[in-house]
């Protein structure tokens, strides 16, 4: 009777190691056709050949990322590769507005969850970190954000994942974050000999506008830009031009031509002037316009620039 019983206890203990064993398997390849989906999600096999089928093909996609990640969190909720997966899915947002899929009802696991799992990737809690900090930069940098605070975020970030391979992205963003918030730093003498010193015109609206007489949509701003001047200029509108001219001689004589009253920034390098290359302009027309406080307020100047101006001078 006891042999009996050993042998049926060594039995049981088979089945059960045996079905644990399944299990694991069983829930190793539910998280393995996660794994196949965020692929294919990532690297389409083939090119849509309409947007509308690139639409129905993500959407599928997304819907099939959704239920086997719901499927494998039932098979094993601990499984370290949840942690890939909810990094994965934190990043969908844009891909299901563009797709019409809206995420499932479940609880996410939160980017700050990720970056503290001791069983998570060291590379997965980094991507976790740096896409908390780009998130973040958005709000940090719309009217009323705590860019300070987002600042010291990033800077954590870039400590404790110095490795990051792409924290170049966290760098540039802090570089544009100081560049919106701080004034600007820009001091010239014009070509008319006037000394320009921006810091000097705090307190009023500057037009920051890098152009060339060659530049033909460049050209098609100016006379917005004149009339503006002429009408807003007691009022507070200043205008700083950045010439990518070559001839001077041409430039002046271009600027008696149309009246332009306003200083303007020659070293005759054309594409290589300094002061474009220094902000790292790619082209032109580029205009910017900065508040009373000398402070970027944006850099799409053109865009509806008596409004923008208007909006700024009322501040």
């Amino acid at each position: 009777m006891k042999a009996y019983r050993l042998l049926c206890l060594g039995v049981t203990t088979f089945v059960l190691a045996i079905s644990t064993m399944l299990r694991a398997a069983e829930a190793d390849a539910e998280w393995k056709k996660v794994a196949d989906i965020m692929e294919s999600i990532r690297n389409l096999k083939e090119d849509p050949q309409t947007s509308d089928a690139a639409r129905l093909t993500l959407k599928k996609s997304l819907m099939d990322f959704d239920a086997a990640y719901e499927a494998a969190m039932k098979a094993a909720p601990a499984n370290p590769e949840r942690w890939d997966v909810a990094l994965f899915a934190a990043m969908l947002g844009r891909l299901r507005a563009l797709a019409g899929v809206t995420a499932p009802a479940r609880e996410a696991i939160s980017l700050e969850e990720i970056t503290k799992a001791p069983d998570a990737k060291p590379e997965t809690r980094s991507q976790a970190s740096l896409t908390q900090v780009m998130l973040a930069s958005d709000s940090a940098l719309a009217p009323g954000g705590d860019t300070a605070a987002w600042i010291a975020q990033a800077e954590k970030h870039l400590k404790n994942y110095p490795a990051e391979k792409l924290n170049k992205m966290v760098q540039d963003r802090l570089a544009e974050v100081s560049f919106r918030t701080k004034p600007l730093e820009l001091k010239f003498t014009a070509l008319d000999g006037r000394v320009v010193d921006v810091s000097k015109l705090q307190g009023k609206v500057v037009l920051i506008d890098f152009w060339a007489t060659w530049c033909g949509p460049c050209v098609e701003e100016l006379p917005k830009v004149i009339k503006l001047y002429q009408e807003l200029h007691e009022k507070g509108f200043e205008v700083v031009g950045i010439s990518l001219d070559q001839d001077k001689a041409e430039l002046e004589a271009f600027l008696k031509e149309k009246g332009m009253e306003w200083p303007q920034y020659f070293d005759g390098k054309g594409a290589e002037n300094e002061l474009f290359v220094k902000y790292k302009l790619e082209s032109i027309p580029t205009a910017w316009l900065l508040n009373k406080k000398g402070v970027v307020a944006s850099k799409t100047a053109f865009e509806g620039l008596e409004e923008q101006v208007k909006k700024l001078l009322a501040e």
